[in-house]
């Protein structure tokens, strides 16, 4: 039996690869980071899907919205140590400054269905592993030839009792925002390094909802740091002027543990599993590499 453990894009696309017998998700919806919530009848994922060239995925059956990147910021020289200070580099999907223009995955909760279709996807997530099967949450017992690792490699070392220390990551608190449609806006994408700004990034989209104004915030944090309040987040936002609290009509927030990642790998797993993706591999994978890399692990 071939199991694949997460049930985000990476796990999706290498089940469909190896044939996979079965998926075990943790987490309660898959899509993984791009985990979508239905709002006014579209459906809208937590982390917008962001890619710099649309010609790297040719083979890839995505809709594209395309923007012409309109950056504003404050204190932009601290923005990436504001981020992740430690980090090698940004992912693609945070380094705008390499973008000139902003496309944006129209489909991809679509893409993930039709990716969901005909898997055994299982709700459950291992708590012991050997080298012949996977006990899980449920205390259901699964036998395997071999595992596909897409979920975090931080929880499976501890899993596994390796020591895990060296890898590190950030949190991320991402708020969707609903307002009324505004024209007092001469940006697309707000960046700031600023520490007295809770948030670290904005994007507004106008034209995903009719009428509305849908807005990406993301807000970073340590693991040792305290969580970030929403209601914190909302009032920079109106002090920066960037949202008015009045013209908000509904909003979503989903905090996201494991988003930036950076440490050194220093052991290898001896059981028959492979770790892939951005979780597995402990990479900050865009999509396009995400699905690139997973054609070949």
């Amino acid at each position: 039996m071939i199991v694949v453990i997460g049930a985000g894009i990476s796990g999706l696309l290498l089940s469909k690869r190896v044939k996979a017998d079965l998926i075990l998700e943790e987490q309660p919806v898959i899509g993984g980071v791009f985990a979508s919530d239905n709002v006014f009848g579209k459906d809208l994922p937590y982390v917008l899907p962001i890619i710099n060239d649309p010609a790297k995925l040719p083979n890839i059956e995505f809709n594209y919205l395309e923007y012409d990147l309109k950056l504003s910021h404050r204190k932009y020289d601290y923005f990436e140590d504001k981020i992740c200070k430690y980090c090698d580099k940004l992912p693609t999907w945070l380094n705008f400054g390499l973008m000139r223009k902003l496309y944006v995955i129209e489909n991809i909760t679509a893409f993930i269905d039709n990716l969901s279709k005909n898997v055994r996807i299982i709700k459950e997530y291992p708590i012991r592993i050997d080298d012949k099967k996977i006990i899980t949450n449920k205390g259901n017992m699964y036998k395997y030839t071999r595992v596909y690792n897409t979920a975090s490699l931080k929880k499976m070392y501890k899993l596994l009792g390796v020591d895990s220390s060296n890898l590190k990551h950030k949190a991320a608190l991402t708020l969707l925002i609903l307002t009324r449609k505004t024209n007092n806006k001469n940006w697309n994408v707000y960046l700031s390094g600023d520490t007295a700004d809770s948030f670290s990034v904005v994007i507004k989209l106008d034209n995903i909802i009719k009428d509305l104004d849908l807005y990406y915030v993301y807000s970073f944090m340590d693991i040792t740091q305290k969580s970030i309040d929403i209601d914190r987040v909302m009032l920079d936002l109106k002090r920066r002027q960037i949202i008015s609290l009045d013209e908000i009509i509904a909003f979503r927030s989903k905090l996201i543990s494991e988003a930036l990642l950076f440490g050194e790998i220093n052991h290898k797993i001896t059981l028959n599993m492979v770790n892939c993706g951005r979780l597995g591999e402990w990479k900050n994978y865009d999509v396009i590499e995400t699905i690139s890399r997973i054609q070949n692990c």
